[in-house]
């Protein structure tokens, strides 16, 4: 009678925690001699030889299951039909023991191939029972879902996966937060402190590329994030409420396990937020910024990432989303978003629109040179010259129209074949650079 009751308290309190239990199974039924009872849906590949009554050292009762699967690609063993309803945050709990991966999602109907996103696996390696669990928000209503346990890796020399006392429930505390609370931290690593847990929050994709996009809510520090995702193909401007998981990938905070709950359609993008090149770091990691008057010093490498500087400090511009090739010495405007990847801090742009001729640039005549140019002769005037010197003309795309070596007798050089526009000069003498914006009318 006591152990009766203990367990009843222990049912009564994972329900005043968790919220209503929508499934249980502890393996002990097996009616058919195939699958234990409530498993087998659908969505299941795993054959019936590979789910097998196991006997010894149950976590609890008589039975428990064991899962074999030594290949690396995955099979899933899933629930019978159990209903989920809508932005309703569901957490798989199980005991395991033995050695394999082991990951949890939803299938979203019974009668058609229609999968959520899966959650990260779990390794398993003890011969010692422990507690595991994983939460997912559903994106979706259906009466007719399945809950996948998905597995991999097993080691026969370990009795592959043994899993035991599975319980489904409806979580009533996941919580929304915005993408500041994520992202602010006064911890040196940079570290969230929401890291590792399953949230919900809301924002606007300022950029979107092929491994995942940027959600970002409202305006300046720590309000951007990277959404790691390539299944979801949002829309520049889309406002999304979504649900995922906070992770640490190499000093990056991203959003991972995602499920997108609604998208209220199209709105604004926020302003970009005017930085210098020594103020990119962590508060600014995922969100829109523009560098105003940055100077190229290198080309792109063979990563397609090239080099900026701004009063002695340097910065790359990464072609993650769009790649732009630059002109070295140039000046320019460069939009795009703060990123850290491989142990270095980026800013990404996101078309042609994003990299532009910075036009405000001063004139710098050392050593009294002049650059001038002369509407009536359509030529380029250069006066002063000591030494030999090249120099390179510019387009406002930053594309190179011209390069010309020179001597000091040189004055003049025809440019009577450029079109109207604007045009940056550089002209490269005794390790100075004097530039020039001239326009042609």
């Amino acid at each position: 009678m006591k152990k009766f009751i203990i367990s009843i308290l222990a049912l009564m309190t994972g329900i005043m925690m968790f919220g209503q239990v929508v499934f249980q199974s502890d393996f002990e039924t097996w009616t058919d001699g195939s699958y234990p009872d409530g498993w087998g849906g659908s969505g299941t590949n795993i054959g019936t030889t590979n789910v097998v009554k196991y006997t010894t050292s149950p976590y609890a009762g008589n039975n428990s299951c064991q899962l074999i699967n030594n290949t690396t690609n995955h099979k899933r063993f899933t629930t019978t039909s159990v209903p989920i309803e809508n932005g309703t945050a569901y957490k798989v709990e199980f005991y395991a023991k033995g050695k394999g991966d082991i990951r949890t999602n939803i299938k979203r109907t019974a009668s058609a191939a229609s999968y959520m996103t899966y959650q990260a696996y779990i390794t398993v390696n003890s011969n010692s029972w422990a507690l595991y669990s994983q939460t997912i928000i559903a994106d979706t209503t259906s009466a007719d879902a399945e809950f996948i346990l998905s597995l991999r890796n097993t080691d026969p020399a370990m009795d592959h996966l043994v899993i035991d006392n599975v319980t489904i429930s409806i979580v009533t505390d996941i919580e929304e937060v915005t993408i500041h609370d994520i992202q602010y931290t006064t911890d040196a690593s940079g570290d969230s402190p929401y890291n590792g847990q399953t949230i919900k929050t809301r924002g606007v994709v300022t950029a979107v590329g092929t491994q995942g996009f940027w959600l970002q809510d409202g305006k300046g520090q720590w309000n951007g994030i990277y959404v790691y995702n390539n299944t979801i193909n949002p829309s520049l401007g889309d406002s999304l409420l979504i649900s995922a998981t906070v992770t640490e990938y190499y000093n990056l905070t991203e959003l991972t396990t995602v499920n997108v709950l609604e998208n209220f359609g199209n709105t604004n993008l926020p302003a970009p937020e005017i930085i210098n090149i020594a103020d990119v770091g962590e508060a600014y990691e995922g969100v829109l910024c523009k560098l105003v008057d940055v100077q190229c010093i290198s080309l792109p490498d063979q990563y397609g990432m090239w080099q900026i500087s701004q009063n002695a400090n340097t910065l790359y511009v990464d072609d993650d989303i769009y790649l732009f090739t630059p002109t070295v010495n140039t000046h320019y405007v460069v939009t795009g978003i703060i990123h850290y990847s491989f142990s270095e801090w980026k800013i990404l742009p996101r078309s042609t629109d994003d990299v532009t001729i910075y036009t405000g640039i001063n004139t710098k005549e050392p050593n009294n040179i002049y650059i001038n140019y002369d509407a009536n002769s359509q030529n380029l005037i250069i006066k002063g010259l000591q030494n030999n010197a090249n120099i390179d003309i510019i387009n406002i795309l930053g594309q190179n129209m011209y390069s010309y070596s020179l001597t000091p007798n040189t004055n003049k050089i025809d440019v009577s074949n450029l079109k109207s526009g604007i045009y940056i000069i550089n002209l490269y003498n005794n390790n100075t650079i004097t530039t020039k914006k001239i326009l042609i009318p």
